[in-house]
Protein backbone atom coordinates (compact mmCIF):
# COMPACT_ATOMS: atom_id res chain seq x y z
CA UNK A 1 0.00 0.00 0.00
CA UNK A 2 1.21 3.80 -0.98
CA UNK A 3 1.55 5.89 1.61
CA UNK A 4 -1.00 8.23 0.09
CA UNK A 5 -3.21 5.58 -0.25
CA UNK A 6 -2.57 4.92 4.15
CA UNK A 7 -3.05 8.47 4.85
CA UNK A 8 -6.60 8.54 2.83
CA UNK A 9 -7.40 5.21 4.37
CA UNK A 10 -6.54 6.94 7.82
CA UNK A 11 -8.34 10.23 7.37
CA UNK A 12 -11.57 8.15 6.04
CA UNK A 13 -11.56 6.31 9.47
CA UNK A 14 -11.19 9.61 11.84
CA UNK A 15 -13.56 10.83 9.45
CA UNK A 16 -16.06 8.29 10.24
CA UNK A 17 -15.64 7.99 13.70
CA UNK A 18 -15.88 12.14 13.99
CA UNK A 19 -19.07 11.77 12.21
CA UNK A 20 -20.70 8.93 14.19
CA UNK A 21 -19.46 9.75 17.66
CA UNK A 22 -21.65 11.89 19.76
CA UNK A 23 -21.23 12.18 23.69
CA UNK A 24 -24.05 10.71 25.78
CA UNK A 25 -24.49 12.38 28.76
CA UNK A 26 -27.25 10.33 31.14
CA UNK A 27 -27.54 13.33 33.54
CA UNK A 28 -29.28 15.09 30.88
CA UNK A 29 -31.78 12.44 30.73
CA UNK A 30 -32.19 11.84 34.44
CA UNK A 31 -32.67 16.06 34.79
CA UNK A 32 -35.47 15.74 32.42
CA UNK A 33 -36.93 12.66 33.62
CA UNK A 34 -37.36 14.46 36.62
CA UNK A 35 -38.46 18.10 35.38
CA UNK A 36 -41.51 15.76 33.58
CA UNK A 37 -42.49 13.36 36.22
CA UNK A 38 -42.80 16.88 38.33
CA UNK A 39 -44.46 18.95 35.30
CA UNK A 40 -46.75 16.75 33.54
CA UNK A 41 -48.54 15.29 36.66
CA UNK A 42 -49.17 18.96 38.04
CA UNK A 43 -51.77 19.29 35.55
CA UNK A 44 -54.02 16.52 36.84
CA UNK A 45 -53.20 17.91 40.46
CA UNK A 46 -53.89 21.84 39.85
CA UNK A 47 -55.98 21.73 36.73
CA UNK A 48 -55.14 22.22 33.68
CA UNK A 49 -55.94 26.31 33.41
CA UNK A 50 -53.72 26.81 36.75
CA UNK A 51 -51.15 29.50 36.75
CA UNK A 52 -48.79 27.14 38.75
CA UNK A 53 -48.22 25.02 35.27
CA UNK A 54 -46.96 28.14 33.97
CA UNK A 55 -45.06 29.05 37.13
CA UNK A 56 -43.66 25.71 36.91
CA UNK A 57 -42.79 25.59 33.33
CA UNK A 58 -41.53 29.02 33.01
CA UNK A 59 -39.13 28.07 35.75
CA UNK A 60 -38.03 24.46 34.83
CA UNK A 61 -37.83 24.72 31.29
CA UNK A 62 -35.25 27.52 30.80
CA UNK A 63 -33.25 26.29 33.90
CA UNK A 64 -33.24 22.65 32.72
CA UNK A 65 -32.43 24.40 29.57
CA UNK A 66 -29.47 25.94 30.81
CA UNK A 67 -28.51 22.99 33.19
CA UNK A 68 -28.30 21.00 29.96
CA UNK A 69 -25.97 23.14 27.84
CA UNK A 70 -23.88 22.80 30.68
CA UNK A 71 -23.90 19.32 30.97
CA UNK A 72 -23.26 18.53 27.04
CA UNK A 73 -20.56 21.57 27.15
CA UNK A 74 -18.74 19.72 30.19
CA UNK A 75 -18.71 16.02 28.57
CA UNK A 76 -18.05 17.69 25.22
CA UNK A 77 -15.09 19.23 26.65
CA UNK A 78 -14.06 15.90 28.44
CA UNK A 79 -14.03 14.16 25.48
CA UNK A 80 -12.34 16.08 23.22
CA UNK A 81 -16.10 16.89 20.97
CA UNK A 82 -16.28 20.43 21.37
CA UNK A 83 -18.41 21.71 18.89
CA UNK A 84 -20.51 25.11 18.70
CA UNK A 85 -22.04 24.45 15.10
CA UNK A 86 -23.98 21.22 16.67
CA UNK A 87 -24.39 22.81 20.35
CA UNK A 88 -26.01 25.90 17.87
CA UNK A 89 -28.35 23.09 16.24
CA UNK A 90 -29.36 21.47 19.68
CA UNK A 91 -30.21 24.69 20.72
CA UNK A 92 -32.07 25.95 17.83
CA UNK A 93 -34.16 22.47 17.87
CA UNK A 94 -35.66 23.02 21.14
CA UNK A 95 -36.39 26.70 20.85
CA UNK A 96 -37.92 26.13 17.77
CA UNK A 97 -40.52 23.66 20.21
CA UNK A 98 -40.79 26.26 22.70
CA UNK A 99 -42.04 29.09 20.23
CA UNK A 100 -44.19 26.62 18.23
CA UNK A 101 -45.84 26.13 21.85
CA UNK A 102 -45.89 29.52 22.56
CA UNK A 103 -47.52 30.50 19.39
CA UNK A 104 -50.43 27.57 20.35
CA UNK A 105 -51.20 29.65 23.15
CA UNK A 106 -52.90 32.06 20.53
CA UNK A 107 -55.65 29.32 20.35
CA UNK A 108 -56.49 29.74 23.89
CA UNK A 109 -56.51 33.25 23.41
CA UNK A 110 -58.94 33.27 20.83
CA UNK A 111 -61.02 30.90 22.50
CA UNK A 112 -60.43 28.19 19.79
CA UNK A 113 -58.83 25.67 22.57
CA UNK A 114 -59.42 24.76 25.91
CA UNK A 115 -57.02 24.62 28.41
CA UNK A 116 -56.86 21.01 28.63
CA UNK A 117 -56.79 21.06 24.97
CA UNK A 118 -52.94 22.79 24.91
CA UNK A 119 -52.10 20.42 27.88
CA UNK A 120 -52.03 17.87 24.95
CA UNK A 121 -51.10 19.84 22.27
CA UNK A 122 -47.92 20.95 24.74
CA UNK A 123 -47.25 17.36 24.49
CA UNK A 124 -48.01 16.73 21.37
CA UNK A 125 -45.31 19.31 19.74
CA UNK A 126 -42.97 17.90 22.29
CA UNK A 127 -43.25 13.93 20.77
CA UNK A 128 -42.45 15.68 17.12
CA UNK A 129 -39.74 17.16 18.61
CA UNK A 130 -38.10 15.07 20.49
CA UNK A 131 -39.01 12.54 17.50
CA UNK A 132 -37.46 14.66 14.75
CA UNK A 133 -33.95 15.26 17.07
CA UNK A 134 -33.67 11.20 17.26
CA UNK A 135 -34.16 11.80 13.32
CA UNK A 136 -31.81 13.98 12.54
CA UNK A 137 -29.57 14.71 15.89
CA UNK A 138 -29.13 11.88 18.37
CA UNK A 139 -30.94 8.52 17.62
CA UNK A 140 -31.89 7.25 20.91
CA UNK A 141 -34.60 10.51 21.26
CA UNK A 142 -36.80 8.82 18.42
CA UNK A 143 -38.48 6.42 20.68
CA UNK A 144 -38.76 9.31 23.51
CA UNK A 145 -40.92 10.87 20.52
CA UNK A 146 -42.78 7.50 19.90
CA UNK A 147 -43.59 7.33 23.88
CA UNK A 148 -44.28 11.10 24.09
CA UNK A 149 -46.87 10.54 21.08
CA UNK A 150 -48.56 7.38 23.17
CA UNK A 151 -48.80 9.91 26.06
CA UNK A 152 -50.58 12.54 23.76
CA UNK A 153 -52.94 9.91 23.00
CA UNK A 154 -53.45 8.93 26.50
CA UNK A 155 -54.19 12.79 27.64
CA UNK A 156 -57.06 12.76 25.01
CA UNK A 157 -58.44 9.58 26.46
CA UNK A 158 -57.94 9.36 29.99
CA UNK A 159 -58.70 13.21 31.02
CA UNK A 160 -58.21 12.01 34.77
CA UNK A 161 -54.82 11.09 34.78
CA UNK A 162 -53.80 11.23 31.15
CA UNK A 163 -50.86 13.64 32.38
CA UNK A 164 -49.74 11.75 34.92
CA UNK A 165 -49.78 8.43 32.80
CA UNK A 166 -47.95 10.53 29.99
CA UNK A 167 -45.56 12.23 32.72
CA UNK A 168 -44.56 8.53 34.46
CA UNK A 169 -43.86 6.93 30.75
CA UNK A 170 -41.73 9.73 29.43
CA UNK A 171 -40.06 9.81 32.66
CA UNK A 172 -39.48 6.12 32.53
CA UNK A 173 -38.66 6.24 28.92
CA UNK A 174 -35.50 9.22 29.20
CA UNK A 175 -34.06 6.74 32.45
CA UNK A 176 -34.14 3.78 30.13
CA UNK A 177 -32.36 5.46 27.24
CA UNK A 178 -30.16 7.26 29.88
CA UNK A 179 -28.78 3.83 31.07
CA UNK A 180 -29.23 2.22 27.58
CA UNK A 181 -26.56 4.98 26.19
CA UNK A 182 -24.43 4.63 29.43
CA UNK A 183 -24.28 1.23 28.89
CA UNK A 184 -24.06 1.52 24.75
CA UNK A 185 -21.00 3.79 25.31
CA UNK A 186 -19.37 1.49 28.21
CA UNK A 187 -19.27 -1.54 25.55
CA UNK A 188 -17.90 1.31 22.76
CA UNK A 189 -15.63 1.98 25.10
CA UNK A 190 -14.33 -1.65 25.74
Amino acid sequence: MTESASIKDDLAFVRAAAEGSSVHVPAIYLLWAAICLVGFPLVDVVGPGSSWIGIYWTIAGPLGGILTWRLAVQAGRRAGQADRRTGKRWMGHFLAFFGAGLLGMGLIASGQLSWSGVSSLWILLLALTYFLAGLHLERRLMSIGVVLAAGYLVTLYLPEYGATTAGVAVATALVAQAWLGARAAQHAAD
